[in-house]
């Protein structure tokens, strides 16, 4: 306790890694759940600004890096800007919005959304939420905001399991390649005799996409569209799970 009353004194602190929920209706009049959407699958990068030119120079990567998952990724990333103390008014960020060429944000003007509860207080401030255990990926102010550090932490956020069981503990000693793999997936693991066990794929959205029975060692993932799943074994008493990508 001494130990941590110096180090606080001294301005550490421990890292926030877990994102703070709200609810609170944006500029449209649309409800929205934090927890719920990150629960859902969704990435959500949210940008608190004023209206102001710092805030237009270093807002615009970050909202720039979500653009460039619209395809890759339809209605999963999404950019929220939100007031920095809730009192200026929807028309207000709406309009500096498209003036500053960031037309496809979901704006708020609402003090339940709140910049402090990231740490360090200015604008803008960006973070980058995700996964369903609501990880912080990304968190930084004014010229620390780039591109491909909001790039990379969206790309990250979506490989977070959604709901799916880790066993930290490496029960099934589950591995499998080659990653990334093409047609056959092959699959190495250990399990109790007296257990039955089965293999599932898993795409990011949580949807079984194929289901084998046990003793498998190698999966035909041929039919997959390119992108990231995971390996999910099954038994009575535990699971265990392991991402990897289809590239053809």
């Amino acid at each position: 306790m001494i130990i941590l009353a110096i180090l606080t004194t001294l301005g550490f602190a421990y890292a926030q890694t877990t994102a703070t929920n709200f609810t609170a209706n944006d500029c449209n009049g649309t409800s929205h759940n934090l927890f719920d959407e990150l629960d859902n699958g969704d990435v959500i990068v949210i940008a608190w600004v004023m209206p102001c030119l710092s805030c237009a120079t270093y807002g615009l990567p970050a909202y720039s890096a979500v653009q460039t998952f619209a395809t890759s990724h339809p209605g999963r990333v999404h950019f929220y800007m939100a007031d920095d103390n809730g009192t200026t008014a929807c028309a207000t960020i709406n309009n500096w919005a498209i003036s500053e060429n960031m037309p496809l944000s979901t704006t708020f003007s609402s003090s339940d959304i709140k910049m402090n509860d990231y740490g360090t207080y200015g604008m803008p401030k960006v973070v980058v939420l995700g996964g369903s255990d609501h990880h912080i990926y990304y968190n930084n102010n004014d010229n620390k905001i780039t591109f491909p550090g909001v790039q990379t932490a969206i790309n990250d956020a979506l490989l977070a399991p959604l709901g799916i069981e880790q066993m930290w503990e490496n029960n099934f000693q589950l591995s499998s390649y080659p990653n990334p793999v093409n047609n056959i997936l092959n699959v190495s693991y250990t399990k109790d005799q007296s257990e039955t066990i089965t293999f599932s794929i898993i795409d990011v959205l949580g949807k079984i996409v194929i289901k084998e029975k046990e003793l498998t060692t190698s999966i035909d993932v041929s039919s997959l569209n390119n992108g990231n799943y995971f390996l999910k074994v099954t038994s009575e008493t535990s699971s265990e799970s392991i991402p990897f990508v289809v590239n053809h």
